[in-house]
């Protein structure tokens, strides 16, 4: 019997935890399903286990950069929300205004990371409501070094073109990843099926999950 591996990518900021829901959805259809974490709130997840014959990858955000480049030559479908090939636009004035706001995203780390953290999930949620962070200090000094990567990440996006099936989500309202951005990975990434969300942020993957789930559930091709 053929086995299917869903392996998650979150983004910065977030944690493996953001993936529980699809976790819940992709067992029950018979994935084996694991989710990476960068370490935030605890130890780094970067072992996967044994894949099987079929492989998903789901990537948040920042998550499409730190894809290993393994999984990618082997993967059948890609499913990517709030995605980028880079974090700051070329264009001016818009690339110095991204890069201000990722400096006071970085000072509001270094000075209380709790707090900075809770600040960049209201921005992340909006135009939702972003729910309280556990009072739980995250780890200041791995937030500021992928800070860092963030901030001069430049993805490759040929190798993804190889990838059979790539699907594309983001939320119109999107305040960390407008939606120019996501025209432009549209362009570059050039997905068998894309969706701009309404009255979505980039929160998108759990905030309209259900919905996310339909629309996968009916562009897939097996």
């Amino acid at each position: 019997m053929s086995r299917w591996s869903v392996l998650a990518f979150h983004g910065w900021g977030w944690s493996a935890a953001s993936w529980q829901p699809w976790q819940n959805w992709f067992t029950a259809q018979g994935a084996d399903f694991w989710a990476g974490d960068r370490g935030y709130w605890g130890s780094p997840q970067w072992e996967w286990p044994q894949l099987g014959d079929r492989l998903w990858l789901l990537t948040h955000s920042w998550g499409l950069h730190w894809l290993p480049p393994e999984l990618v030559a082997r993967a059948d479908c890609l499913i990517c929300w709030g995605g980028f090939t880079a974090y700051h636009p070329e264009q001016e004035p818009a690339r110095s205004q991204s890069q201000h706001a990722l400096g006071q995203l970085r000072a509001a780390i270094a000075a209380d990371p709790l707090a900075g953290l809770q600040g960049f999930y209201r921005q992340c949620y909006r135009p939702q409501t972003a729910p309280e962070l556990p009072a739980i200090a995250p780890d200041r000094d791995r937030l500021l070094a992928d800070l860092e990567q963030l901030d001069r990440s430049q993805l490759t996006v040929k190798p993804l073109l190889q990838i059979p099936q790539r699907l594309l989500l983001h939320g119109e309202s999107d305040r960390i990843v407008p939606i120019e951005r996501a025209q432009a990975l549209v362009a570059q990434l050039q997905p068998t099926a894309w969706k701009f969300w309404p009255r979505q942020g980039h929160a998108l993957p759990v905030t309209a999950i259900a919905d996310c789930q339909q629309w996968i559930q009916a562009v897939v091709v097996e």
